[in-house]
């Protein structure tokens, strides 16, 4: 209900708060219930009804265009006062109330009644026109959204192609300084050691020259291995990935998706306030609010019904519990209705509570749609900024890879060996001391295993993209 009531809050009291659309919508009810309650008061004939309610429809609809001029002038662009749109809503009804009053003592000379005509009139045109602006300003708001969700996908389409072009650059910028810095060097340092191996005299140093040259084929192969696996990664495709946000459905055929109860109960029981109060009284009133506790019971029913048959929501369902509730209605006023002082006909009755309900329905599917939509929204969103933060973190790790100080440090690494392993050879190749240097070719080994493990660190980033 929280949810509800902020919602309503939101979306009621800007833009759509008095419109020209609204005020349009507004308008047929608003006569209707008007026409009603003169009848009720036996005003005359249905000419003079017509004229008693014209008056002060007109004066209302007048009001409106000054109220909203002067009270709510900023409505268009920002949120305004709930209690000032309160007043604005009912005080329009509250004029044309008081307007019908008096245009029909004064000016026909008809009998007064002030507190009926404006009280009904204050809280009929007064829900009416904050119902609408509920209306109105959900479908603006699912717009705006939409709007949005589209400006959002075509700026992550245009970041995304920015980065994949991005990525792929930078990707053959790392396969060249593979090729033309490291590998020769690599290739450089494996003749070396052959070389060595071929001419060394010392058992102890043929064995760490062996273990060198097995550590130079390894950083060779971890070379060749990421230049392997940068030319053959696949691209990112060209088109953002989308998935289709369904529009909002809001009917099931003729009928709202959604069979509300708790709505239905609300309008209904205001319904009965407002009508039966200026008909009928207190009693009139009592009779309404049981005729209400009734409809709403099988409207609770049909929606667990529905439910446990899984037919929610289905047109044909929607169209079995919308004759039920005529019925049922129909029944109610036959037997009940008729006891009161002032009846509405079994028929009239039945139309105004299916009218009453249909309103509940489409409000609530509105509502349980908007909350759908927005949670749609929020899970699409979360999605492209994932797969964006996804692709901006795989380019930062080929960049990385290409990066100066990660190549610096492993030249560094294998320059060391190279300029070791020239310190035990002569200009043709041939070992230039008969010293043991066991321990120094450890530490080209060292060396070497220190590359081939940033080689590969740096290869499985890439490849974890």
């Amino acid at each position: 209900m929280k949810s509800f009531w902020d919602n309503f809050v939101n979306v009621a009291t800007g833009r759509w708060a008095i419109s020209l659309p609204s005020a349009a919508t507004c308008l047929p009810f608003c006569y209707f219930f008007a026409l009603e309650r003169e009848n009720a008061l036996e005003s005359g004939s249905f000419g003079t009804q017509i004229m008693i309610v014209s008056a002060g429809q007109l004066m209302s609809l007048l009001y409106l265009f000054i109220a909203q001029g002067i009270l709510l002038p900023s409505r268009k662009d920002r949120k305004q006062s709930l209690i000032l749109c309160l007043f604005v809503w009912f005080s329009a009804g509250f004029v044309a109330g008081l307007v019908s009053e008096l245009y029909a003592h004064l000016v026909l000379n008809t009998e007064s009644h002030l507190a009926t005509r404006l009280s009904n009139s204050a809280a009929t045109t007064g829900l009416c026109l904050a119902l609408v602006a509920y209306w109105f300003g959900n479908l603006h708001k699912i717009r705006i959204e939409k709007e949005a969700l589209g400006f959002l996908e075509e700026f992550l389409v245009e970041d995304f192609s920015k980065l994949n072009e991005d990525q792929r650059v930078t990707r053959e910028v790392a396969i060249e300084s593979l090729q033309e810095t490291l590998l020769p060097r690599v290739l450089q340092l494996q003749k070396l050691t052959s070389g060595l191996q071929q001419n060394t005299s010392s058992d102890s140093l043929a064995v760490e020259l062996h273990e060198l040259d097995i550590r130079a084929q390894e950083l060779l192969q971890s070379v060749k291995s990421n230049v392997s696996s940068i030319s053959n990664s696949t691209s990112f495709p060209e088109n953002f990935p989308r998935e289709k946000i369904s529009p909002v459905k809001l009917m099931s055929g003729l009928f709202p998706r959604n069979l509300s109860v708790g709505t239905s109960f609300i309008l209904l029981t205001l319904g009965a306030m407002i009508a039966q109060g200026s008909r009928n009284g207190s009693v009139g009133v009592l009779v309404g609010i049981l005729s209400s506790v009734i409809i709403t019971a099988l409207l609770f029913i049909l929606s667990k019904f529905g439910k446990r048959i899984n037919a929610l929501q289905t047109s044909w369902f929607n169209s079995m519990a919308f004759t039920a509730v005529v019925c049922v209605q129909y029944i109610y006023a036959m037997i009940v209705q008729n006891e009161l002082a002032n009846p509405y006909q079994p028929w009239y009755s039945a139309f105004k509570t299916f009218c009453g309900v249909y309103l509940a329905s489409l409000i609530s599917t509105i509502a349980m749609e908007q909350g759908k939509f927005v949670e749609k929204l929020g899970s699409e969103s979360a999605i492209r900024r994932a797969e964006a933060e996804r692709v901006s973190s795989s380019h930062e790790r080929i960049q990385q890879l290409t990066s100066t100080t990660i190549f610096g440090a492993i030249q560094g690494q294998i320059s060391g060996v190279i300029m070791a392993l020239n310190v035990l050879t002569d200009s043709r190749g041939i070992t230039s001391s008969k010293g043991d240097f066991s321990k120094f070719i450890r530490d080209a080994n060292s060396l070497i295993e220190d590359a081939i493990s940033e080689i590969q660190r740096v290869g499985i980033k890439v490849n974890s993209r």
